[in-house]
């Protein structure tokens, strides 16, 4: 009898630390609002830095992403943005990065793969991966002459209840506006 509920417990603790199950907050919205707003201030303030840096049309938007499945449906609000910044990609990628560190961001050091000037730099539960020279599809390459930022949030995704979706949450995607 101990054996088996030692077994039982075992196994729940295994199945939920590696679906990465957590339970559905009291305020799934409210959860998912708050994540938004910090991805949102964090954006704001990387428009303000790439300004800052001398690329002044950054755009950026944030949006609402399924991140887990059936039966542990979740959601997750993720931001992201980009700037033209011409054929000088390493110049641009250090006036970026430097702006970013004097606005707060940590660099970790890590580089994000390619051939192109990449980073990766933190605040607080917030990441910010830079990416430069675009990508390249059947031979042909796109966006090669801008800059690519993606935000997440640590710990990004929120439970929601079994039966709800993420489309429930979608109009919480957005054009995110620089501070007036």
């Amino acid at each position: 009898m101990r054996l088996a509920l030692l077994t039982a417990v075992v196994v729940g603790v295994l199945a939920a630390s590696l679906t990465g199950c957590s339970s559905v907050p009291a305020d799934p919205r409210a959860e998912l609002e708050h994540r938004a707003a910090v991805l949102d201030a964090a954006a704001q303030d990387l428009l303000e830095a790439v300004s800052i840096a001398g690329f002044s049309d950054a755009k950026a938007r944030g949006a609402v992403d399924v991140c887990q499945s059936q039966p542990v449906p979740g959601v997750s609000y993720t931001a992201g943005a980009q700037v033209k910044i011409g054929d000088d990609l390493r110049g641009a990628f250090d006036v970026v990065a430097a702006q970013l560190k004097a606005t707060g961001w940590q660099d970790s050091g890590h580089k994000l793969g390619g051939e192109h000037p990449s980073g990766r730099f933190t605040r607080d539960d917030v990441t910010l991966d830079v990416k430069t020279g675009g990508f390249s599809s059947g031979g042909k390459s796109y966006a090669a002459d801008e800059m690519e930022f993606g935000l997440r949030i640590a710990d990004p995704c929120v439970r929601i209840p079994d039966g709800s979706s993420f489309v429930d949450f979608q109009d919480l995607d957005k054009d995110i506006l620089p501070r007036s």
